[in-house]
């Protein structure tokens, strides 16, 4: 087994994009999809005869080491990539390289937390690949995601995180991709 290069994902060799972009280093990532179904009953039967689907949905955190906006400046080394707007939700808007490289579907993503702004916020998509010796193998998208909660952390000794909380609409993975169910004007 002793050098041999493993086939399965782990942890340490994922890697989590939002919209093409890398922002941070991503210390765990977790998504659910949901398809809640109901037991139709006719009369005079006790046991359901099918379980007929009523609604699909996705739902996830993952987290990310955070770093401040101005930090660059003031680090004599930073690391290649990183941002003078630090890599916080706020960063995702206008005025950054990120929107001048279409990082949140026109940079509008950080509007999802802005009280002010969250009619006009945006979706983002979010993408987990597999690093392999010969390049990178595509995982899972999930696409059309929206922030719902935001927490910050930070303890004496350890770096800053800030875990994100989201609902998508779709979720893709390397086996089967997410087709539209409906065919009403919303979806024209």
């Amino acid at each position: 087994m002793a050098g041999m290069v493993p086939f399965f994902l782990t942890g340490a060799n994922a890697k989590i994009r939002l919209n093409d972009k890398t922002l941070a280093f991503c210390t765990d990532m977790a998504y659910t999809i949901q398809v809640n179904h109901v037991a139709p009953k006719v009369l005079g039967v006790y046991e359901a005869t099918s379980l007929e689907p009523l609604s699909y949905s996705v739902s996830g955190t993952f987290t990310i080491i955070k770093y401040a906006a101005e930090l660059k400046e003031l680090v004599s080394k930073a690391p290649d990539g990183v941002s003078n707007d630090g890599n916080g939700l706020g960063s995702w808007g206008p005025g950054n390289p990120f929107k001048a490289a279409g990082f949140g579907n026109d940079g509008r993503a950080h509007q999802n937390l802005d009280p002010s702004k969250l009619q006009t916020g945006t979706f983002f998509d979010i993408e987990i690949w597999q690093k392999t010796s010969v390049g990178n193998c595509f995982i899972a998208k999930i696409r059309d995601c929206r922030i719902t909660q935001a927490d910050f952390s930070i303890a004496k000794n350890t770096p800053g995180i800030q875990r994100f909380t989201f609902q998508a609409i779709y979720a893709d993975e390397d086996t089967f991709k997410a087709g539209i169910s409906g065919t009403g004007q919303q979806f024209q």
